[in-house]
């Protein structure tokens, strides 16, 4: 590599300059420093949290010139600018090490100053002709020193209504001239916080940009309304923009981001630009009126108006509460209205008890079947059992999920679909199933064992069900046994002034709860509160798909609310939140029309949960609860029959839910059985596991192959037990039997857990 020259020396940061100056300590010691500092280009002032990293010359043999070379030590610079390598010189190569940073927000440097074509170095930056590399075994290096540009311009991009600029930040691999990369854009109303490392350091252009009215950029926020097919299309124009920057290799696009980012993406490809290739849309939706201000038709109070008054853009609601009905404003800014104008494949990721879960679910079910061509059988979906966007957390509200519940590859599968769609290279991203989706269970240590809890690979959603229907009965009973009797009613009283309280769910906020929550607190206390529950399961039951429940019901108020609740109920007594929603009486005929009741009168309401995908195992119980508030993640209805946000006053009502012969309430439930789908036996699973102690802290975990008819995925998963059950090791069966744990506690935990098409829970067990 003629780029490359070799010396026995300590360094320093500035180009050509080499001090031979040869460093001998003793030969006993193995352990040698290489050291220096990196300090920023513009202002000279050290830089804390920069990588370096350090690579023998000898392991780059082979590396294509447009391969980058493996990277084998890293560390980052404290708050002086220094980092520090404590390095075994006695390695083989030891004589000749490259030394370059490799971080996500700078321009790259190949010691001592030649810039790099990436992130990382490639075969070709080391045919450059100035690279040192370091002897280490002559002694300590130190002063191997950098002096880095920020990797970011800043434009103001001017949108199409030949005003209004917007804040536009810019991050390239390299600063090398004439050089051009796919492009990956963020709109975002939130501070821009730079690249995902992944995106950067893998050859694409990161671009941030702010959206209307937010930060650096010009305007008036109008929440989402700039962002897709209305008057003003920034996103469309920001995509257009960039595609004839000469930083953009061949005017492709693809676009990155959760919530309010992932909104601006499905608005943006309503509008459709056209050189938008692909795009990633985490936890969002792209239909406001069901999934963000009015879901069943009441409003959503607490996400809304904090997550607005956060924004400083609470000015929104006023337009918003002149259209509390889904009528033509709502539906010029529905992208399910506008499906076939959207011709990109999209990865959609959303949590189960997120909130935006059901806008993911439909935009990618009806993308996959209407969308435009291109978007057309090209959607994936990832889903599991989240809150917003805690991919990474076992702990969800107040269960612990296993670990292999965690979307660990998030990175890894991002990174495959933008270099599928953008670069074109066979990452086999879209060789697996589309939809990817997590069957939840109960919570830890009953989740090791019970049914539930595993990853599910399908053609869509939902998986092929059975809807069944649980009826409600006197006294509190579930049953799948129809009633019988010829009159039955429960009745409550509901006051506005006195709600039920929020506690988890879909939520954003902590002062409300979120995820699954136990509802004895307000299941048990309370009045208002009404329950029915079946008789303890004696065979599991999975649920995967639409739940609705139907309710035979009457007030002696002009308007009231609906809400339900579907819960887990546990052997501890524990009821866990699985998902829950509301209907406004005054909507049981549509969304797009007001039918006030008339009193006293029975009407049949229709409430529809957001899907959900969970088993509830032997010895639980199911449980739905109806209420008619649940405050302050719905507002709560006066009861008056007044316009919306007009009442004057507010008024307690009487309440009835009728369930005899003739008006049979009830829960219908999307049943799926597991074996159904693939067409295969009940699990088997064959392995002969043992744990044995090899004296101190270590462990010795064996098994045997494990076979199941059902499934093709496995894997053993061990731990100690602790706060987050805190996994420590993860192997595939098929390329291991045996595996050698540390752990300090009194004994392990280990699972084989199956993650194929129908996963399931496998043997269980604690060492002693």
């Amino acid at each position: 590599m003629p780029g490359v020259q070799s010396t026995r020396v300590r360094g320093t940061g500035v180009a050509g300059l080499v001090l031979f100056v040869a460093v001998v300590l003793p030969t006993t010691l193995a352990v040698t420093e290489l050291s220096g500092t990196v300090i920023s280009e513009e202002d000279g002032l050290p830089l804390n949290g920069i990588t370096v990293g350090v690579t023998r010359l000898s392991e780059t043999t082979g590396t294509a010139a447009d391969e980058a070379i493996v990277v084998e030590w890293t560390a980052d610079t404290d708050e002086n600018g220094v980092y520090r390598f404590d390095l075994d010189e006695t390695l083989p190569g030891m004589e000749a090490l490259l030394v370059f940073t490799n971080h996500h927000t700078r321009y790259n440097e190949l010691y001592p100053a030649v810039d790099l074509r990436g992130m990382t170095p490639k075969g070709a930056d080391l045919d450059e002709p100035g690279i040192v590399t370091i002897d280490l075994t002559a002694g300590a290096a130190t002063g191997i020193d950098f002096e880095v540009a920020l990797a970011r311009t800043k434009e103001m991009v001017l949108m199409r209504d030949g005003v209004t600029h917007l804040d536009t930040r810019i991050w390239r691999p390299s600063r090398r001239p004439g050089m051009s990369w796919p492009v990956v854009l963020q709109r975002t109303p939130y501070s821009q916080v730079g690249p995902p490392r992944f995106i950067i350091g893998n050859d694409f252009v990161f671009v941030m940009q702010s959206t209307r009215g937010r930060f650096g950029s010009e305007g008036v926020d109008d929440v989402f309304d700039d962002d897709g097919w209305l008057e003003n299309q920034d996103g469309y124009d920001a995509v257009e923009w960039i595609a004839v920057q000469d930083f953009c290799a061949g005017g492709r696009v693809c676009t990155y981001g959760p919530s309010a980012s992932g909104i601006t993406q499905y608005m943006m490809a309503g509008a459709a630009p056209p050189h938008l290739v692909c795009q990633i849309a985490e936890v969002a939706t792209g239909n406001p009126y069901h999934d963000m201000y009015f879901p069943g038709g009441e409003f959503r109070k607490n996400l809304m108006e904090t997550w607005l008054g956060n924004q400083n853009s609470l000015h929104k609601l006023d337009e918003v509460f002149e259209h509390p009905n889904e009528d033509a404003y709502w539906n010029q800014r529905n992208l399910l209205l506008r499906l076939d104008k959207v011709v990109v494949p999209i990865l959609h990721i959303g949590g189960w008890y997120d909130i935006f879960s059901q806008g993911t679910l439909d935009l990618f079910g009806r993308l996959q079947s209407e969308g435009g061509p291109g978007a057309r059988r090209n959607q994936k979906l990832v889903i599991g059992p989240w809150v917003h966007r805690w991919y990474l957390l076992p702990k969800q509200g107040e269960l612990l999920y296993p670990q292999h519940s965690l979307f660990n590859d998030v990175e890894e599968v991002m990174l495959s679909w933008y270099e599928f769609w953008l670069k074109g290279k066979d990452t086999g991203i879209m060789d697996t199933p589309p939809a990817r989706a997590y069957v939840m269970g109960p919570g830890l240590p009953e989740g090791f064992t019970a049914p539930g809890n595993f990853w599910r690979t399908s053609v869509g959603w939902p998986p092929p069900s059975t809807e069944t229907a649980f009826y409600l009965h006197a006294g509190g009973l579930l049953s799948q046994e129809p009633p019988t009797e010829a009159a039955a009613e429960t009745t409550f009283t509901a006051d506005p002034n006195d709600p039920v309280p929020t506690l988890g769910g879909s939520n954003l906020y902590d002062e409300i709860g979120k995820g699954p929550m136990d509802q004895r607190p307000v299941d048990d206390e309370r009045a208002d509160v009404l329950v029915w529950q079946t008789p303890t399961l004696s065979q599991p039951i999975e649920t995967s798909g639409p739940i609705s429940v139907v309710l035979h019901a009457a007030s002696d108020r002009l308007d009231t609310d609906w809400v339900i609740k579907l819960e887990d109920v546990y052997p501890d007594g524990r009821a866990m939140l699985v998902t829950d929603m509301i209907l406004q009486g005054r909507h049981r005929l549509g969304f797009d029309r007001e039918d006030l009741l008339t009193p006293g009168q029975v009407y049949e309401f229709t409430v529809k949960l957001w899907d959900t995908s969970i088993t509830f195992p032997a010895g639980h119980a199911i449980r739905i609860a109806v209420a008619s508030t649940n405050y302050p993640r719905f507002e709560a209805n006066p009861q008056t029959g007044e316009p919306f946000n007009q009442h004057t006053t507010t008024e307690v009502a009487f309440n009835r839910i009728v369930h005899d012969q003739s008006h049979p309430s009830r829960l219908l439930l999307s049943v799926v059985d597991p074996a159904a789908l693939e067409g295969c036996a009940a699990t088997e699973y064959v392995t002969d596991l043992s744990i044995a102690r090899l004296g101190g802290d270590e462990i010795r975990l064996s098994w045997s192959p494990v076979t199941d008819a059902c499934h093709r995925q496995y894997r053993i998963f061990a731990g100690t037990e602790g706060p987050q059950w805190p996994w420590i090791v993860r192997r595939p069966v098929a390329e291991t039997t045996a595996t050698t744990l540390t752990t300090t506690d009194a004994g392990i935990f280990w699972q084989v857990v199956s993650e194929g098409s129908d996963g399931g829970n496998g043997p269980h067990g604690v060492a002693p």
